[in-house]
């Protein structure tokens, strides 16, 4: 069973600094773009990595089709962008985000180039989705095996994530089973080789460096959310389960827009 107090409320903090800003911009350039058409400046096309357009690399994820595709999105990422950004740090947590958006990016326009030449994306579910592939290489060292709806029948953890793809590509119309399955690759990778994907972040020491000079602005930052100082999340290198009654880890290994994201 999901220890929800676990992924809603780490720590027993408040909602943490880049979760709140991030989910508080996604809805605010929803009802932008209801009075400004600005989809059509952030949505990703797979032409748009052969055209150069390399912002749209990083700003697809902001970009959302419906009041539906907003609130699923934004409900479905909270828990697991809340508790990355308690164990990894604010300012990392955004790196991160950019990132593992840009990667996915890359890869769809390539595909896509052959693909679905036509076929854009938008939206921010797949940073849900590498999030969730990365806790679930996590999570599989704890619990190797997942049950399917509370029955006796279980799956491997790791490929949990991709089975609900399927599923959400075949109950929704217009989702977007590329983009899932591009964000999820990433996040598979961050799980496996967490060593050699924190090679592509900034240095933790300069983090440090710079928020130990800027301190008096973090501590301006309202009590109502949380920032996560990267010296505080160094010193804390396990992984709790999400799982209730779960054992402790190590958190880091050793070694025209027509579909939603």
């Amino acid at each position: 069973m999901f220890n929800v107090k676990r992924i809603v409320s780490p720590n027993n903090k408040p909602p943490s600094a880049v979760t709140v800003c991030v989910l508080a911009l996604l809805i605010v350039l929803y009802v932008v773009n209801l009075y400004v058409n600005i989809n059509d400046n952030l949505g990703l096309r797979p032409s748009s990595l052969f055209d150069f357009e390399l912002s749209r690399l990083s700003l697809y994820p902001l970009a959302h089709l419906s009041i539906i595709h907003l609130v699923f999105n934004v409900i479905s990422l909270f828990p697991l962008l809340n508790l990355y950004e308690s164990t990894h740090g604010t300012v990392m947590t955004a790196v991160t985000l950019n990132i593992t958006a840009v990667a996915a990016g890359v890869m769809y326009c390539i595909v896509g180039s052959l693909l679905y030449p036509d076929v854009g994306v938008a939206g921010s579910s797949g940073w849900f989705f590498s999030l969730l592939g990365y806790y679930s290489f996590k999570e599989a060292s704890v619990h190797p095996r997942t049950p399917i709806f509370k029955t006796h029948y279980t799956i491997p953890t790791q490929l949990s994530p991709l089975i609900l793809i399927v599923v959400i590509f075949v109950l929704i119309p217009h989702s977007s089973f590329w983009g899932h399955f591009f964000g999820l690759l990433v996040g598979y990778f961050m799980g496996w080789r967490e060593n050699w994907f924190v090679k592509l972040l900034p240095p933790s020491w300069i983090i440090v460096m710079i928020e130990t000079k800027l301190d008096f602005l973090i501590r301006l930052i309202p009590g109502f959310v949380k920032y996560y100082k990267q010296q505080d999340v160094e010193n804390n290198d396990q992984y709790i389960s999400i799982y209730e009654g779960a054992d402790l880890l190590p958190s880091h290994n050793e070694d025209p827009v027509s579909r939603a994201v």
